[in-house]
């Protein structure tokens, strides 16, 4: 937080440590935005954590807990407190952060994290539905690759040939946060229905990406 409110003097910066996949966490977490705040309008299940890209035989048990607890558990958390905080409130609106996996599609080495991915989908949709009448907006937000902790401390660098692959595609589809960010802020706030969903990274604009990569010479990951 510090770091933060240095990084922008004079914002109104504020922060709560939370385990996502501890239900009275994510409670304290609520109580203590909705006191400072004077109610939430805006709830993002964002939390999560990722997984080492093996297969799911090579996987852990105990991370195999982990990613599903904070993943999806910590998701169900976020959208039962949201659900009854904001219903009381009488508005708000739950945003559901996609990742890869959402859709369907499969990746070696990801199969635990996407199936909670996956999952993520099918409540948010599901939660569209089941609070229809109730005046509480859901959506879906789907921010593409971000060159962020999360994702850099998962490629393995040890192999520089595919270490030079993973940059290149980086280079192509990857943005930084902010960038992301200043795309999504304003179309979550302007969004009025419920099922919404936002993305950055559209089909289109990753096929005129690579299409203009020779000429763009995107750089989002430095040597």
């Amino acid at each position: 937080m510090a770091r933060l409110s240095a990084e922008f003097p004079g914002a109104d910066v504020r922060g709560f440590p939370c385990d996502a996949g501890i239900f009275s966490q994510v409670e304290a977490l609520w109580a203590a935005a909705a006191q400072a705040l004077g109610g939430v309008d805006h709830w993002i299940n964002n939390a999560g954590i990722g997984q080492a890209t093996v297969p799911i035989w090579d996987l852990p048990p105990e991370d195999m807990e982990s990613i599903v607890r904070t993943d999806l558990l910590g998701v169900l958390y976020g959208a039962r407190v949201a659900m009854r905080g904001m219903t009381k409130q009488g508005s708000g609106a739950i945003w559901f952060m996609e990742g890869h996996g959402s859709d369907g599609r499969i990746m070696k080495g990801l199969s635990v994290y996407s199936a909670a991915k996956r999952a993520l989908r099918y409540v948010a949709h599901a939660l569209a539905v089941e609070a229809r009448g109730t005046g509480i907006r859901i959506g879906t937000l789907s921010p593409g690759i971000m060159v962020t902790d999360f994702t850099m401390k998962r490629i393995d660098r040890s192999d520089s040939e595919s270490w030079e692959r993973t940059k290149k595609v980086y280079n192509i589809l990857a943005d930084k946060p902010e960038t992301v960010a200043a795309f999504l802020a304003p179309r979550i706030l302007a969004a009025r229905k419920s099922g919404t969903h936002i993305a950055w990274l559209t089909s289109g604009k990753i096929m005129f990406r690579f299409m203009t990569a020779g000429i763009a010479k995107r750089k989002v990951i430095e040597d």
